[in-house]
């Protein structure tokens, strides 16, 4: 081992055994647990690029991703590909450009390949193809519905009528989760596909769910039946027009959040037609009138041989005038007047509306606590019926209350229970992405200091020189001569300096120092 390797080592070999495993286990956590807060710090963050993706869109996305070289996760069964976060948004509009993904089927891009050698069967194929997918990605974008698929059969043309054969259209609906479609939204679809496809008529279009329950209804053919879906509708709208109009309402009088109110309508939708006819008995009308006249006086009377002469008007002899009367017929015919009226009664009239108001009390606080009392210690006042009364009134006012319709106001005095609202929640603040990151990077330093502290500090407090055997350096000569005169005149020094403190003494006790003296001489001579 090298002279400088032995030299760092030497106060690790100086410990017992017991020491060392304890010394190199620590060292080796230590390692191991910096190298892996450097590995979760470098980790790359991955985010969903795209998700619910179908099987087609999610090879055609991993081609690309995989043709630029990017780092790709795929999650949810297949359905979802992650990428690193700093570039989702920049692959989400590489991607988009290119198409995809494309939603569920090919559309009309099938046709920007242009194939010279396409036989007329194959260019229809393709239409139908990319009619399907055009329709499938429309539909997939309505709110609650995840994923479409539509098929379209499309008979070819005939010369007569009588063999002429319909198209018909056949949706399948994948419905995200707790999510359903209402009548109206199942109908917008059925028209949608109906508009989009030359000769297919609403009621040949089928709508289905994922479990196979059939959404659309076939139209009948009565117009009254027909109907049943508008009526629905208009008496809902009319209900939720009349209750946003009384909350608001409300909500100026008792406040926001204090009061509820439901309106229940009833409508008219017959359809009457009246018609009335009338006769007058009193008065009489010319029905017909007929009238002839005729009048008979004397007349020239040509006499003699026919001829031309008795032709251009030239009397022959013989010729003379006839004698002649008069006649006046006339006829009145009387009918008794008559009128005749048709009245065509509108549809949808208002025939009821009820309406019940729920009404929260006042909560004041005890004189103990007022200004100083929780929620919890607030005591319920119930309103006055004087109060109720005046609410009564302007919701009826706001209605058209009529008496004569049967209509009902209920105003109701009822403490509301504190319940918890339950609806789309906006993210926690500690899950923001700098909140995150600034944590993220907080727990390694903190990781980083608690190494410092607890292990590298006690491993250099365990090695420290007090701690090991102490080892008197070798000295030269040299040193050892100048230590010795410097100890030698120390001595001296300490020596002088006690002669001069016994001089001292003397002169301040004589007396005693004779004794001593006396005494110390006295001992040697006997000795």
């Amino acid at each position: 081992m090298p002279e400088s390797l032995s030299r760092l080592f030497e106060p690790f070999l100086a410990l017992p055994p017991a020491k060392r495993w304890i010394v190199g286990g620590v060292v080796a956590l230590s390692v191991v647990a910096f190298a892996v807060m450097i590995m979760v710090a470098n980790k790359t963050d991955y985010k969903p690029l795209f998700a619910n993706l179908t099987s087609e869109d999610a090879g055609e996305i991993v081609k690309k991703l995989k043709e630029q070289k990017i780092p790709f996760q795929i999650a949810s069964d297949g359905k979802a590909v992650l990428v690193p976060a700093d570039k989702v948004y920049d692959l989400r509009l590489s991607l988009a450009s290119e198409g995809l993904p494309q939603g569920g089927g090919i559309g009309f891009e099938i046709f920007d390949r242009k194939n010279f050698g396409m036989t007329e069967f194959v260019q229809k194929l393709n239409y139908q193809r990319a009619l399907q997918g055009e329709l499938a990605r429309t539909i997939s974008q309505i709110s609650g519905v995840e994923q479409a698929r539509v098929h379209l059969a499309i008979p070819e043309k005939s010369l007569f009528m009588e063999n002429e054969k319909p198209a018909t259209a056949s949706i399948v609906l994948k419905m995200k989760a707790n999510r359903s479609l209402r009548e109206n939204d199942v109908q917008g679809i059925v028209h949608l596909a109906a508009s989009s496809v030359e000769g297919l008529e609403p009621e040949h279009v089928t709508v289905l769910d994922g479990r196979g329950k059939v959404l659309s209804r076939i139209s009948p053919s009565d117009a009254t039946s027909k109907m049943t879906s508008t009526m629905q509708e208009t008496q809902r709208a009319y209900e939720k027009s009349m209750e946003e109009r009384l909350q608001s309402l409300l909500d100026k009088v008792v406040g926001a959040e204090r009061s509820v109110a439901r309106v229940s309508a009833t409508f008219d939708f017959k359809q009457v037609e009246k018609y009335e006819e009338r006769y007058d008995p009193d008065s009489a009308a010319v029905r017909s009138e007929q009238r002839s006249e005729e009048k008979d006086s004397g007349t020239n009377v040509a006499a003699g041989v026919p001829g031309v002469q008795t032709n251009l008007g030239r009397t022959a002899p013989g010729s003379g005038m006839t004698g002649g009367g008069s006649r006046s017929d006339e006829t009145l015919n009387y009918e008794v007047s008559r009128s005749t009226a048709r009245t065509i009664e509108p549809v949808g009239t208002l025939s009821k509306v009820s309406v019940a108001i729920l009404v929260d009390g006042k909560y004041e606080a005890p004189a103990a606590q007022k200004g100083g009392a929780t929620a919890a210690k607030l005591k319920y006042q119930p309103r006055t019926g004087e109060e109720l009364q005046k609410i009564e009134a302007l919701v009826k006012s706001a209605v058209g209350f009529s008496a004569e319709r049967g209509d009902q106001v209920t105003v109701a005095n009822i403490p509301f229970q504190e319940m918890e609202e339950v609806g789309e929640t906006s993210p926690a603040w500690w899950s923001a992405p700098v909140f995150v990151s600034l944590l993220k990077n907080g727990l390694i330093g903190l990781g980083f200091l608690a190494l410092l502290l607890f292990v590298v500090r006690p491993l250099l407090k365990a090695l420290r020189p007090e701690s090991l055997p102490q080892f008197e350096p070798l000295e030269s000569p040299e040193e050892q001569v100048q230590k010795m005169l410097a100890a030698q005149k120390a001595k001296i020094a300490s020596q002088s300096v006690n002669q001069l403190e016994l001089i001292e003494k003397v002169k301040q006790e004589p007396y005693q120092t004779s004794q001593v003296l006396k005494n110390w001489i006295e001992s040697k001579n006997k000795a």
